[in-house]
């Protein structure tokens, strides 16, 4: 017979409570370990290797993420070597090279000659070619414009691939092969003379062409995958510029100051908006300082001119200019970035026959009179962010610093906790180190990272707030001259590592989606719904792959086109989409978001490809189609009161346990698969009728009235749990500082009518619960015939290994 405790409320909190009376009410309450059913978390609940595993990497993880990841962006150098300002950086770049300079054989004859007849020499700088890659003409962003002007310009001599458009007979031609010198000359020499022929100067003025472009951007793996659903549109601004050249021109003069005081400014190329700011290494000599961008073009145009003194040269430069505006989590956070492009073709033309307007030698030859020798493509292209996530620096650190500061302290908790279980436990021959872990290592460790909302809701604030800044870092980290890119398995990881954040915005996204659907109804027959938690893990380490490109996926096609006024700089980006956005996001649009969403619907669809087959197989074979889904399952067991012991945490992720092959079910009952899953149940489940005792058959409601209840495996997975859910910090402070009410009860058990055992359990057990006697009817579904209150102290009291046993 049980000992029975007189009735004490000494829970209900008293100030005046001494400390020896403290110290008498634990030494009480530590005789409930005789009362209560002992569970043996070692012998009764199984080692899974699967479960071990992603245990041990979680475990690392979460223990390195602030080293792996970083707290946040305190300095623009540290990702982008070349800061301009504390407040802006060099994203991408600055790069200026060579694409092509092809040239006649016969640039000896003197009279023109037909080019499909003519015979070329090509150099990419000094290495010598046999033609033009289709990439910098068609694919890559510096290739929008001149398809735009093309456009404009009604240039037919261009191949109908380059824009998208192929005519019937053209090979079929991807970014990595080649056009040849011939077609390469040809072209760009008629875009040349049309754009004179359009843009002619007359007199002392340069002549200028404006216009926008919307165009496609497919680039990443998920812009691939999702191109028919949304080709990611991007907005350009473009200007084409012809400068006036004498025979005694030295400079193009095209961003000094002397010239832009004779012309309103929105003729000069948008890159001169940047003074001193664009530099790059010098074109002759290495060893000399590096130039501006306009000076740059200068030194080129003399060499070419000092290479060619016998010609006349024609130089076409077509700027492009990215615009684009992301902000952060309610506009806290701002990120302007800019990508400018020039495209500079310079050519050289030998003339039999002037006929100009008057004998003057300043006078450029007509087109018709001359032959062009050769023509010569150069390049360059640098990106530029403006932001002011510096100075939210010290607000994300403080986030990201405490909510890792709490997760330490969750993971010391969780310890402590298996190591009091392991000392209060059934001893075997193994040390105390090895039952710690081996107790470790069978919680369900998504449970215990993703389950606790204060951490995680901490996380996804700070990700909101920089998540967009990594996204742009990301794009241009991977962005490399020609679209070639060489990715090192460890350089990978290691700049990708940022995009497993995401998993912390999955994880409140599921939370509240569950909560949702619980709040739905009150009673669910088969357990509580729950998400898997390797669904949330491998759809996050699927995001890693986000920045991963290729060159046959890009796809810059243009959308829309069209000519822009000389209005100014801010007119030109009103005009340049009618509908109000040029170019403009916030986090919820940016990558990241849309490879998370992507990588959602993959594992969905996965899931339920995987659901048919498996439906579709248990037609023909003996195939369980009963098993849970792989993403959506449930947790049909919880301990009677978990909403007043689990304050903090909230159980999203399935959690279950594996029954240890040691228990055996009589021989002549079916068996489940060698290590039977024991299903966590609710404690409010449906009747039905059982054809074998277990833990899924119940004879009442509520599973307190069960006989099973008080079994040493179905303690030892509620002892499992509560280590899992009272070792978060805010819980256990609820629990150990606070406190709560518990309460010992004896409760009459129903003993199932089986042929299936042949011994019986005793028809009581001891539980302690949350619920005075008051509240058993209403929250435990007992009526006063079917317990007996035995004692109640506070949970500050109680022992932990004894408060391990709630529930």
């Amino acid at each position: 017979m049980a000992i029975i405790y007189p009735h004490s409320h000494i829970s209900e909190g008293d100030g005046a409570r001494t400390h020896s009376a403290r110290t008498q009410t634990c030494a009480r309450t530590s005789e409930w370990q005789e009362l209560l059913t002992q569970p043996d978390i070692g012998k009764c609940v199984a080692l899974s290797r699967v479960r071990c595993i992603f245990t041990l990497v979680s475990l690392a993880l979460l223990l390195t993420d602030i080293p792996r990841t970083g707290l946040g962006v305190r300095s623009l150098q540290e990702f982008y070597p070349l800061e301009l300002m504390p407040s802006t950086a060099v994203r991408f770049g600055p790069f200026d090279y060579p694409i092509i300079h092809v040239w006649r054989l016969n640039s000896a004859t003197s009279a023109p000659s037909s080019s499909e007849s003519a015979e070329f020499a090509g150099l990419k700088g000094t290495q010598v070619v046999s033609g033009a890659r289709v990439w910098p003409y068609q694919y890559d962003t510096l290739s929008v414009g001149f398809r735009g002007a093309i456009n404009l310009l009604n240039v037919t001599e261009l191949p109908g691939y380059l824009l998208y458009q192929p005519r019937e007979g053209e090979p079929k031609k991807d970014a990595e092969s080649l056009i040849d010198l011939t077609t390469t000359f040809t072209m760009l020499d008629a875009f040349m003379t049309a754009a004179r022929r359009k843009l002619r100067p007359l007199g002392n003025e340069s002549a200028v062409l404006r216009y926008a472009t919307k165009h496609n951007w497919v680039d990443r793996i998920h812009h691939y995958v999702v191109r028919f659903a949304s080709t990611n549109p991007a907005w350009r601004l473009h200007s084409l510029h012809i400068p006036h050249i004498t025979s005694s021109t030295q400079s193009l003069a095209i961003c000094s100051n002397a010239v832009a005081t004779k012309r309103p400014p929105p003729l000069r190329p948008r890159f001169c908006n940047h003074p001193g700011i664009w530099k790059v290494d010098h074109s002759l000599n290495a060893s000399l300082p590096a130039v501006r961008l306009w000076d740059h073009i200068d030194v080129r145009f003399q060499a070419l001119r000092q290479l060619y003194p016998d010609l006349v040269l024609d130089v076409v430069l077509l700027s492009s200019q990215r615009l684009s505006a992301t902000t952060g989590v309610l506009q806290s956070t701002y990120y302007n970035y800019e990508a400018l492009e020039v495209v500079v073709l310079t050519r050289g033309r030998r003339c039999v026959d002037t006929d100009t307007a008057t004998n003057s030698s300043s006078e450029q030859p007509t087109a018709s009179t001359c032959t062009t020798f050769f023509i010569d493509d150069y390049r360059y292209e640098s990106d530029r962010v403006q932001t002011n996530l510096v100075d939210w620096y010290a607000t994300i650190a403080l986030l990201r610093g405490g909510v890792q500061a709490y997760v330490w302290v969750r993971l010391l908790l969780l310890v402590h906790g298996a190591y009091v279980v392991a000392v209060a436990g059934k001893r075997t021959s193994e040390s105390l180190l090895t039952t710690t872990m081996l107790i470790l290592v069978k919680i369900p460790f998504e449970v215990v990272v993703y389950s606790s909302l204060l951490p995680v809701t901490g996380y996804v604030i700070a990700l909101l707030l920089d998540s967009s800044f990594m996204d742009i870092f990301l794009d241009s980290f991977w962005a490399a001259v020609g679209g070639s890119i060489n990715i090192g398995l460890v350089s990978f990881l290691r700049s990708t590592a940022v995009q497993m954040r995401n998993v912390w915005l999955l994880s409140l996204l599921v939370s509240l989606a569950v909560f949702g659907v619980r709040r739905s109804r009150d009673y669910w027959g088969d357990g509580i719904p729950a998400v898997r938690g390797l669904a949330i893990c491998f759809t996050s380490t699927l995001t890693v792959f986000g920045p991963y490109k290729k060159t046959t996926w890009r796809d810059t096609n243009i959308t829309d086109l069209f000519e822009i006024a000389d209005e100014g700089q801010v007119m030109d980006i009103i005009r340049s989409n009618p509908v109000g956005h040029y170019n403009i996001s916030n986090y919820f649009f940016d990558d990241s978001a849309v490879m998370l969403m992507f990588c959602i619907n993959a594992v969905v669809w996965l899931a339920v490809a995987f659901n048919i087959v498996r439906y579709l197989a248990s037609q023909t074979s003996r195939l369980d189609s009963d098993s849970k889904g792989l993403i959506l399952s449930s947790t049909p067991v919880m301990p009677c009161g978990a909403h007043r012991l689990w304050v903090t945490s909230v159980l999203t992720i399935q959690f279950y346990g594996c029954r240890s092959d040691r228990n055996r079910v009589p021989r002549g009952h079916r068996l489940a698969p060698r290590n039977l899953r024991i299903w966590l149940k609710n404690s409010q489940i449906l009747p039905k009728v059982p054809k074998v005792p277990s833990w899924r058959s119940t004879s009442r409601r509520h599973l307190l009235g069960e006989e099973d209840y008080s079994s040493t495996e179905f303690r030892s997975i509620l002892q499992l749990m509560n280590i899992a859910m009272f070792t978060d910090p805010w819980n256990f402070l609820w629990l150990r500082v606070l406190g709560i009410p518990l309460y010992l009860y004896r409760i009459r058990a129903i003993t199932l009518d089986t042929n299936a055992t042949s011994s019986r359990r005793p028809q009581f057990y001891t539980v302690i619960l949350p619920y005075d006697a008051d509240e058993m009817e209403e929250y435990a579904g007992l009526g006063a015939e079917d317990f007996e209150l035995l004692d109640s102290a506070s949970s500050r009291d109680v022992p932990l290994s004894v408060l391990f046993q709630s529930g």
